[in-house]
């Protein structure tokens, strides 16, 4: 007998043409997966070390690591968006509140969007438009109703002097109830048609 016995830091037995067995291979393979697994835990305690994902998940919740820009411009939106709020509220509190004067050969002619003692007409909104005007002593309230007018030029109508802003006060002449005066036109320069306003007899100037 040749040799010793064998001992356990024996390597397995190659074959005979000087490749590796099948239990060297699975060997070499163990080895290499067990050395992966090292390497892919070492990797990922590198990028992790310091360093807090942007997303991760912590108790089933998702938490949100905000961009310092991100945050910044969410502050100034907000900001902006409570300040044309304030504008809009106190713009309107503030024309609600205003009885306007026109311009004429008088000031009796006025306009304005609240008037006590008078439902009908206190309770109508409108965005460039008053909700009542004072025109001979009557109120006449905004009805909607609108009337084909390009200016005094055009038939049927008769332009005042009054004015505020780009507004014009013209009279209807080629209705009934524009010829009582029941109702009158509210025109809007360069504008293609006027608003009707009719008279409220209910309501007086206060």
């Amino acid at each position: 007998m040749t040799g010793g016995p064998e001992t356990a830091n024996d390597a397995p037995p190659t074959s005979d043409q000087g490749r590796p067995s099948i239990a060297q291979r699975a060997a070499r393979r163990d080895e290499m997966q067990a050395h992966g697994r090292d390497r892919y835990a070492t990797l990922l305690r590198s990028l992790q070390a310091g360093h807090e994902l942007p997303v991760h998940r912590s108790g089933g919740r998702l938490a949100v690591d905000w961009h310092p820009i991100l945050w910044t411009l969410v502050k100034v939106a907000a900001v902006v968006i409570v300040a044309y709020v304030a504008v809009r509220v106190g713009t309107q509190w503030l024309r609600e509140g205003r009885v306007v004067t026109w311009d004429g050969p008088d000031a009796t002619v006025q306009s304005g969007v609240r008037l006590a003692d008078c439902p009908i007409v206190d309770r109508i909104r409108v965005e460039d438009f008053p909700s009542w005007v004072l025109f001979e002593g009557s109120i006449y309230r905004y009805t909607g109703d609108k009337r084909p007018y390009l200016g005094p030029e055009t038939p049927g109508f008769t332009q005042t002097p009054y004015t505020s802003g780009a507004m014009r006060l013209a009279l209807i002449e080629n209705t009934p109830d524009g010829k009582r005066r029941d109702t009158i036109l509210i025109w809007l320069q360069d504008a293609l048609a006027g608003i009707e306003y009719a008279r409220v007899p209910e309501c007086s100037p206060g």
